[in-house]
């Protein structure tokens, strides 16, 4: 049994774009199918049934650059609908309406959420922009301003939130008819200083919420009720006696979400907690070292961690035994340059 994947990437020149990778289930060996040259760098990548939608980060110096792009998906291939240049604005992530009328986008460069309209999975037009405000305390000015690094729904559908690591806040916005973002400001969530924010998930009942923070190389968990996310623990995600740099990256549960994983950049490692249902706590089990910069991981099927390695310009993959709670680093690997963001296909 095969799967498909598509990979992006920061390769230098004609080496980024998106790669389109096969791996054969039983013997874990991965295979390039196809690589996709792109105008900018892919930052991060969704997919519906039909759609691949990407944020592009400017490649160039001028402001015809950034923005984003949509593909469709044709068996193993991607065609191109479009790619939306925006002034030169980048963009680290996105996510899009349940109605796949507006796909709103994430700026870390000049802090602000962007949304945008869709027409047929195009592109189609650029509704509003809002800038944040905010810094933090970090030594290494990664807060100077405000950056926002990830947006997404509320799982009533009652919000669409954005990750601000350098204001360290949950900002809560209600999304109205048109695409028209308005801050709730009794909702947004102020954060411990210097965490550094970046990815928020929550657990299929909607009940918690887990957040990996970058500075902190943390990962904070909330109870999520009646609109309000209340931070109920903080866990670290790197062991006691690491004392060398390291970024808290990617944070993803199991479909059963019962197992919750988070990259570490600098200690170089998946890091494995077990939830906890009933009251959505963590317990960190151990963590797996990989190769240098793992920026990015997906889960497949409860089985497989595919980890995308930044600095080494590799894949990886690793197994998953989730009855034993056994994760394990296999031999099987592919070269890809700069890989950034790791993202299946939608049934």
């Amino acid at each position: 049994m095969n799967e498909t994947f598509y990979v992006a990437s920061y390769g230098k020149g004609d080496k980024r774009g998106v790669y389109i990778v096969n791996m054969d289930k039983e013997t874990l060996h991965l295979e390039l199918l196809e690589h996709i040259l792109t105008p900018d760098f892919p930052s991060y990548m969704i997919t519906t049934p039909h759609t691949l939608y990407i944020s592009y980060k400017n490649a160039r110096s001028t402001n015809d650059g950034g923005g984003l792009g949509s593909f469709s998906i044709k068996g193993d291939h991607l065609v191109l609908n479009n790619n939306y240049s925006s002034s030169g604005r980048s963009y680290t992530h996105l996510c899009i309406s349940d109605d796949h009328k507006y796909i709103f986008a994430a700026n870390y460069h000049i802090g602000a959420t962007a949304a945008y309209a869709l027409d047929h999975g195009r592109i189609d037009h650029k509704i509003i922009a809002v800038r944040h405000t905010g810094l933090g305390p970090d030594l290494l000015k990664r807060q100077t301003g405000p950056h926002v690094h990830n947006v997404g729904f509320t799982p009533d559908g009652r919000f669409l939130y954005a990750v601000d690591l350098g204001a360290d806040k949950i900002v809560m916005y209600h999304y109205q008819d048109g695409g028209k973002l308005v801050e709730d400001t009794e909702y947004t969530v102020n954060v411990q200083p210097g965490s550094g924010p970046r990815h928020l998930i929550f657990s299929k009942d909607g009940r918690y919420a887990y957040l990996s923070c970058e500075i902190a190389n943390t990962v904070m968990v909330f109870k999520y009720v009646d609109g309000r996310l209340l931070m109920i623990q903080n866990v670290s995600t790197l062991p006691h006696h690491f004392k060398g740099f390291s970024a808290a990256a990617a944070i993803r549960l199991t479909s059963s979400g019962e197992h919750l994983f988070v990259s570490n950049r600098g200690h170089d490692s998946i890091a494995m907690y077990r939830v906890n249902k009933e009251n959505g706590k963590i317990s960190l089990l151990y963590m797996v070292h990989c190769a240098s910069e793992p920026r990015d991981f997906n889960i497949l099927d409860d089985q497989y961690l595919i980890v995308g390695c930044q600095k080494e310009n590799k894949l990886q993959v690793m197994t998953f035994d989730e009855e034993n709670e056994k994760l394990l680093l296999s031999d099987q690997e592919l070269e890809i340059p700069e890989p950034v963001c790791i993202t299946f296909k939608k049934e």
